[in-house]
């Protein structure tokens, strides 16, 4: 079971010169940022809504979580996105088979620091409202990292 201890904010601040938030661009780089950190993986995504030609890819609207592949295959998603009105985005040990994860129903306006109950979740990316995207983990190494590259503080939850 994932238990996220760990969040991260990340907001317009984070990104000097762009003036908004929520861009498939500004995804990407938080993907390019993970991947050398992070054991082999994928991803997969639920109850996005995004502008983009790519919008309606992977069938991703749905609460249902849904593959969308290695970070490779989730850039190539991102690229063709201008910008995540909502979503929510869970990276996996590629170890534990897709059927681990096919009845979990995630939403973006799930209450913070929520469990997910499946094996082999690394990290949890939730872009809320064209706002923010927050990083949910329970790796503090991992979180320390991404702390540094975006320049943004982790907020801890006391008791879980």
């Amino acid at each position: 079971m994932f238990n996220p201890r760990y969040r991260i904010l990340i907001t317009s601040k984070c990104f000097p010169g762009h003036g908004i938030i929520c861009l498939g661009a500004q995804l990407i780089s938080i993907i390019n940022s993970i991947e050398s950190y992070v054991i082999p993986h994928l991803w997969y995504g639920a109850d996005v809504e995004a502008v983009g030609k790519g919008a309606r890819k992977h069938g991703l609207n749905n609460i249902q979580l849904r593959e969308i592949g290695t970070d490779l295959q989730f850039i190539e998603y991102c690229s063709e996105i201008e910008q995540f009105m909502w979503g929510v985005f869970v990276c996996v040990d590629k170890n534990f088979s897709s059927q681990n994860i096919q009845d979990i129903e995630l939403e973006t306006e799930d209450k913070p620091f929520r469990s997910i109950n499946a094996k082999g979740v690394l990290m949890e990316i939730r872009t809320f409202d064209t706002t923010y995207f927050e990083l949910y983990s329970e790796d503090i190494q991992l979180m320390n990292k991404l702390s540094k590259i975006f320049q943004a503080e982790i907020e801890i939850i006391k008791n879980k």
